[in-house]
C-alpha cells in the first residue's frame, strides 16, 4: 500500500475545513492560471472553491473550482461577452489575465459583483477577446504556372506568337 501525502493546509483566513497537499496543489494550480500567486490569496480562493466541503480530493476541486469561477466570470462579463464560442471559462480566464485582476486580490472574486468597481468590469469587459470565425473549407483559384521561364521573359518583352492570349502575370 502506497503511503499517501496527509499533510493538510489550513488558509490564513478562517477556514472550516482543512485540505489535502494534493487538493491544494491542484487548487493553487488552477488559481495562479489567473494571475494569483499571493498564499493568501490562493487560500482565500481555494475556501472560496470548495464552500465548506470537507475531505474533497483533487478532480472534485478542481470541477468545484471551475463552476464558480466560471460562475463568476459570466456574472461579471455576462453571457453575450463570454458565451458563444469557445468555453467560458477560456474565454474569461484570458480577459482576466490581460487585464491583470490578480492585482486586485482574491477578494474582488470571493465577496461577488459587489467588490468590483464599476471601471474594474469595464477593463474586465473590454479585455474579453474576440473570438475568430472559424475556418471553411473553399476551393482555391486556380493558379498559373509558368514552366519555362525564358518563354515567360521573351513574352513579357512582347515576342510572342500570334494568336497566344496575353495573359498578366501579378508579382
Amino acid at each position: 500500500m502506497d503511503a499517501v501525502m496527509t499533510q493538510t493546509f489550513t488558509s490564513t483566513s478562517p477556514s472550516l475545513h482543512a485540505v489535502s497537499a494534493g487538493t491544494r496543489a491542484a487548487l493553487d494550480g488552477f488559481f495562479r492560471s489567473f494571475g494569483f500567486s499571493a498564499p493568501e490569496d490562493l487560500s482565500r480562493l481555494a475556501d472560496w472553491a470548495l464552500d465548506t466541503r470537507p475531505g474533497v480530493e483533487p478532480h472534485e476541486a478542481l470541477v468545484l473550482a471551475r463552476v464558480r469561477m466560471e460562475g463568476w466570470l459570466m456574472a461579471v462579463l455576462g453571457p453575450a461577452l463570454v458565451g458563444g464560442q469557445g468555453s467560458p471559462l477560456a474565454r474569461g480566464r484570458a480577459a482576466f489575465v490581460l487585464s491583470d485582476g490578480a492585482r486586485w486580490g482574491a477578494r474582488a472574486v470571493t465577496q461577488g459583483l459587489g467588490a468590483l468597481s464599476l471601471e474594474q468590469v469595464r477593463v474586465l469587459r473590454d479585455a474579453v477577446p474576440v473570438p475568430a470565425p472559424r475556418p471553411m473549407p473553399t476551393t482555391m483559384p486556380e493558379q498559373q504556372v509558368v514552366l519555362s521561364p525564358l518563354r515567360e521573359l521573351l513574352r513579357r518583352f512582347g515576342w510572342r506568337a500570334v494568336g497566344t492570349p496575353d495573359v498578366s502575370v501579378s508579382r
